[in-house]
C-alpha cells in the first residue's frame, strides 16, 4: 500500500521521460548537454575540444559513461581512460567515432573510428584507416579501460569521414558500415559475440569528390541516407539490406553540397544541413527531391537526435544549439528553433555526437512529458502490482477529456497555468491517490518587426515583454525593452520555461535629403542638358514632368523638353520636393524652303514659311508674312533667327511657261477624207512620230494611225497624241453642190447683194479671199456666212472684175475637195 503511494508520488513529481545512452553528449569547445526530465541542460564539466567528430555513450539509466574525439577516451570523470589515447581516429574527421554494444556483453562497447581524409597515419600505407576499439567498462573501478589486445584494429585504409550503424536481421548483431574515400564503395561490417565476421563490399551510388560530411541510418536500419560535401550528388538515399548487408538502389535527394544528415524519429522525414541552411524532404512522398522546405537559412553542420526526440543541430562559434522541435511534421509545423539550448558560454563546433539508433541499445521508447502550452503533457507510472489507473488532470475547461482511465495517458491542457493532478490506483480491493501540482508554461515568441529606416536624431523602441522569460539582447541589455538611438544590428534572445527564441532587426538612420535643382533655365534645342540632383542619402525618389512619371531610382536627368521638372524625394524623415522650369528655343529645321523648281504652268508658286512664334522670319522681298507668291522667274531667300542663331535657306524658281497644244479626242472619219492636226504654241518645237517637225500636220487618207507629238517649249516639254481611225461607214451618202455666182450686184436691194459660197451641206472649214485685177488683196474670211458685201475699207468697190481664192470642207465633202477653188467674177451695181 505504501509502496504504490511512493512510486506515484515520485514518478508524478517528474516528467514521464526514461533514461537513455544519449543522454549526455559532449562535442565542440569543452561543450556538453545533459538531457534532464525537463529538457536540455549545459553541462560545463567536459574536457574534450573538438572541431568534428565526437561520441558520447550513457548507461541504460542515463548515467554518462565515456565519450571520445576518435584519438582520446574520457571515462565519467572527465579522465583519458587507460589505453584511451592515440586512436586511429581524428578530431577534424566529420564522424571520428561511432559507439556501439558489444553484442552478447553487456559490459563491453566497441569504438569504431574514421581518420579519413583528416591525416595519414606514420603505420600504414596511406593511414585513412577505418578502426575499430573495445571498451570494458568492469575495469578501472567501474570507470572502463580500452583493452590493449583489441585496440586499432583495422578494417580497411583509404575511408572517407564516415560510420554509422544499425541493427542485423537477426536483433541481436550490428552492422557497422563505412565508405571508401573517393570511390563509390561502402563496406558493411557484422559485428557479433565473436567480433568481426563479415565484411560486404557494394559499389553504388555516386563517387565522392569529397570524403567530408556524415552518413547514417534510419531507425529501422533498412535505409542509409549519406551527405556529400563536394560536386555531384549532394544527398543520396540508400537502401539497407539487414540480412545480407548490402547497400542498393540509390536515390538522389539534393543536389547541392550537403554536411550534416538525419532521419526524423519515425523515418518519414530526412534533413539536410550545409551552410546555406537546413533542408527538409518528406520521404512519404513519390519523388522526396520534389518537395524541399527551407527550415532556417542559419549556416548549419552536424545534425544530431536527443532522447527527446528532437533534433539538435550546431550554431558554430557560438553557445547555442539550435532544435528542431517537432521533427516528424513538415514545412513550418516542425518549428524550428534558432537558438535552443544556450551552452553556458561554451562554444559550438562543427560536430555533435555521432549517435545511433537507441534500438542497437535494446532501450525501450517513452514519450517525454511537456509542460508548456500547446504540448500534450504525458503521464506514466510504474504499473507493477497496479492493475488500473484513473486520472483527473484538473482542467475542467477541456470537458469530458479532463479525465482518463489509460494507463500512459496524454492531456493537452487548454490554457497555461498552475493544475492540480490525480491519480486513483487500484489493485484488488486497494485504492490509493496521489496529487501532484504542475505548472503549464506559456510559449515564447518574440517578433521585433520588419528592418526599418528612422531619421537621424529619433528614438525607436524595442520590446521583447512576455511573462516567465529572461532576455538577451545583442548590445548587452537584458531588460524587456530597449530604446534604440544608433544605426546598428539590434538581436533579442527571450529564453522561457518552453522555448528559447530569438529575433533581430536591422535599424537604420535616415538624413534630411537636401534637393536643389538649381534656378529656371533656358536653352538652346541643340544644347545638352542633365539636371543632377546628386542625391547625398537614402530615399525613395521619382520625378514628375506634366502628365507623366518616371519611377527611376537614378537622381539625374537628361532634359528632352520644355516643362516643369519636380523631384520628389522620401525617408524616414519626410517628404521634400524641388522644381525646376525649362524651357527650350527651338532652332529651325535647316532647309526652310523647298528644292530649286522648273515651272512649267502659267499658274503662280505660293511658298509658306514655317509657323513657330520663337523663331523671326524674313522673306527676300523683307516681309515676314506667312505666305509669299512667286509668277515669275526669281531667286527666292527666306532667313530665321531667334535669341539661338540665325539661318538661311535660297531656292530658285524658273518660270518657262505652259504649252498649250491640245490635240484632242482619237477621232473616226471617212477612209477618203484627212484630219488638220493643228498646235497652238508658236513658240514650241515640235517632233512627230511620222518623223515630221512642223507645228501643224495633215492625216493620211485611209491609214489608222496614232499620231504623237512632242512639244518643247524651252525647258518643259509634253507628249500629246491623237489616233485617226478611217471608216468606210462615216463617208457621206451623197456630194453636196457647191454655188459660186460669177456675178454679184451689192446695190442693197436684196438681191444678190453678196459673193458667197453656197452649199447644202454644212461648213466646217472654210478660207475665202477677194483680189483686185491687180492682185492686191482686198478681203478675206473665215466665216461663209459673211462672204464680201462688195465694199473695200467701208467704201464701195468699183465695178469691175475681181479674183478669188477659196478653201473649204464640209461634213460631206471628202478629202479630195479640199483643195483650193480659185477665179473671177464680176462686180455690177
Amino acid at each position: 500500500m505504501n509502496r504504490i503511494l511512493i512510486v506515484l508520488f515520485v514518478l508524478l513529481g517528474f516528467s514521464g521521460k526514461s533514461q537513455s545512452p544519449a543522454d549526455w553528449w559532449y562535442f565542440g569547445q569543452e561543450a556538453g548537454i545533459h538531457f534532464t526530465s525537463t529538457g536540455p541542460v549545459a553541462v560545463t564539466d567536459g574536457v574534450m575540444t573538438t572541431q568534428e567528430g565526437c561520441a558520447s555513450i550513457s548507461s541504460a539509466q542515463g548515467e554518462k559513461q565515456f565519450y571520445t574525439d576518435g584519438t582520446s577516451v574520457w571515462d565519467s570523470t572527465h579522465t583519458v581512460m587507460p589505453n584511451g589515447d592515440s586512436l586511429l581516429g581524428n578530431l577534424s574527421s566529420t564522424q571520428s567515432a561511432v559507439i556501439v554494444p558489444y553484442p552478447g556483453a553487456s559490459h563491453k562497447y566497441c569504438i569504431f573510428t574514421v581518420r579519413g581524409c583528416t591525416g595519414g597515419s606514420t603505420t600504414g600505407p596511406l593511414g585513412y584507416y577505418f578502426a575499430y576499439s573495445v571498451v570494458d567498462m568492469t575495469l578501472n573501478a567501474g570507470l572502463g579501460d580500452v583493452l590493449v589486445a583489441e585496440k586499432n584494429i583495422i578494417l580497411f585504409d583509404s575511408s572517407a569521414e564516415k560510420c554509422t550503424a544499425m541493427l542485423h536481421a537477426n536483433g541481436s548483431d550490428i552492422w557497422v558500415l563505412g565508405h571508401e574515400q573517393y570511390t563509390d564503395k561502402f563496406h558493411a561490417y557484422r559485428l557479433t559475440s565473436s567480433g568481426i565476421v563479415d565484411t560486404v563490399t557494394s559499389p553504388v551510388g555516386s563517387i565522392h569528390t569529397s570524403c567530408v560530411s556524415y552518413m547514417l541510418a534510419n531507425h529501422s536500419g533498412d535505409q542509409v541516407a549519406v551527405a556529400n560535401f563536394g560536386t555531384g550528388a549532394g544527398v543520396e538515399m540508400f537502401d539497407f539490406n539487414q540480412q545480407t548487408g548490402v547497400v542498393s538502389d540509390p536515390d538522389t535527394i539534393q543536389v547541392t553540397p550537403a554536411y550534416g544528415i538525419h532521419f526524423s524519429p519515425n523515418d518519414s522525414v530526412l534533413y539536410a544541413g550545409y551552410t546555406s541552411g537546413i533542408y527538409q524532404y518528406d520521404l512519404s512522398a513519390p519523388l522526396p527531391q520534389s518537395t524541399q522546405y527551407l527550415v532556417s537559412d542559419v549556416s548549419t553542420y552536424a545534425i544530431a537526435e536527443g532522447p527527446d526526440e528532437k533534433l539538435y543541430s550546431t550554431r558554430y562559434t557560438t553557445s547555442y544549439l539550435a532544435a528542431i522541435n517537432e521533427p516528424n511534421e513538415l514545412g513550418a509545423a516542425c518549428l524550428f528553433q534558432d537558438s535552443a539550448v544556450y551552452l553556458e558560454g561554451r562554444i559550438c563546433r562543427i560536430g555533435l555526437p555521432n549517435n545511433v539508433a537507441s534500438g542497437i541499445f535494446a532501450i525501450s521508447q517513452i514519450q517525454i512529458s511537456s509542460f508548456c502550452f500547446g504540448d500534450s503533457t504525458i503521464f506514466s507510472v510504474d504499473t507493477t502490482n497496479v492493475d488500473s489507473l484513473f486520472w483527473v488532470f484538473g482542467d475542467p475547461a477541456s470537458g469530458s477529456a479532463n479525465t482518463s482511465g489509460l494507463i500512459n495517458p496524454a492531456h493537452l491542457y487548454t490554457d497555461s497555468g498552475s493544475y492540480t493532478v490525480m491519480v486513483i490506483a487500484h489493485l484488488d480491493t486497494i485504492i490509493d491517490t496521489a496529487y501532484q501540482t504542475i505548472f503549464i508554461y506559456p510559449r515564447q515568441s518574440v517578433d521585433l518587426g520588419d528592418d526599418t529606416t528612422i531619421c537621424a536624431g529619433d528614438t525607436l523602441t524595442l520590446s521583447a515583454a512576455q511573462p516567465y522569460a529572461t532576455f538577451e539582447w545583442s548590445i548587452g541589455s537584458t531588460n524587456a525593452m530597449i530604446d534604440v538611438i544608433e544605426q546598428n544590428y539590434y538581436g533579442v534572445t527571450v529564453t522561457g520555461a518552453c522555448d528559447t527564441v530569438f529575433d533581430s532587426i536591422y535599424v537604420a538612420y535616415d538624413s534630411i535629403p537636401i534637393i536643389d535643382l538649381g534656378p529656371d533655365t533656358q536653352l538652346c534645342e541643340n544644347q545638352s542638358y542633365v539636371i543632377d540632383v546628386n542625391l547625398q542619402v537614402d530615399a525613395i525618389h521619382f520625378w514628375h514632368y506634366d502628365h507623366w512619371n518616371d519611377n527611376d531610382s537614378v537622381d539625374t536627368l537628361n532634359v528632352l523638353r520644355t516643362g516643369l521638372y519636380v523631384f520628389f524625394a522620401e525617408n524616414a524623415c519626410g517628404s521634400f520636393v524641388d522644381s525646376v522650369d525649362i524651357t527650350i528655343i527651338p532652332t529651325p529645321d535647316s532647309a526652310l524652303l523647298p528644292a530649286d523648281t522648273l515651272n512649267c504652268f502659267d499658274s503662280e508658286i505660293v511658298l509658306v514659311r514655317p509657323q513657330n512664334d520663337s523663331i523671326t522670319f524674313m522673306w527676300s522681298d523683307s516681309s515676314d508674312s506667312k505666305k509669299y507668291k512667286v509668277d515669275t522667274t526669281e531667286l527666292v531667300w527666306l532667313m530665321a533667327f531667334n535669341e539661338c542663331g540665325s539661318w538661311q535657306d535660297t531656292m530658285n524658281i524658273i518660270f518657262n511657261g505652259e504649252i498649250q497644244t491640245e490635240l484632242g479626242e482619237d477621232t473616226t472619219i471617212c477612209d477618203e477624207d484627212s484630219v488638220l492636226l493643228v498646235t497652238n504654241d508658236s513658240l514650241a518645237t515640235f517632233i512627230w512620230n511620222t518623223g515630221d517637225s512642223k507645228d501643224t500636220l495633215w492625216s493620211d487618207v485611209g491609214q489608222d494611225f496614232n499620231y504623237i507629238v512632242t512639244i518643247t517649249l524651252r525647258d518643259c516639254q509634253a507628249i500629246e497624241q491623237r489616233r485617226i481611225i478611217p471608216d468606210p461607214d462615216s463617208c457621206p451618202p451623197v456630194d453636196c453642190e457647191l454655188q459660186i455666182s460669177n456675178v454679184f450686184s451689192p446695190n442693197g436691194d436684196g438681191v444678190n447683194d453678196k459673193f458667197k459660197l453656197i452649199s447644202d451641206c454644212e461648213i466646217y472649214a472654210y478660207n475665202l479671199h477677194i483680189f483686185n485685177r491687180w492682185g492686191q488683196l482686198i478681203h478675206s474670211t473665215a466665216n461663209p456666212v459673211f462672204g464680201w458685201d462688195g465694199f473695200i475699207n467701208g467704201e464701195q468697190a468699183a465695178e469691175g472684175t475681181y479674183f478669188y481664192k477659196l478653201e473649204y470642207k464640209d461634213d460631206v465633202v471628202i478629202d479630195i475637195d479640199r483643195y483650193s477653188y480659185q477665179g473671177s467674177f464680176t462686180l455690177k451695181r
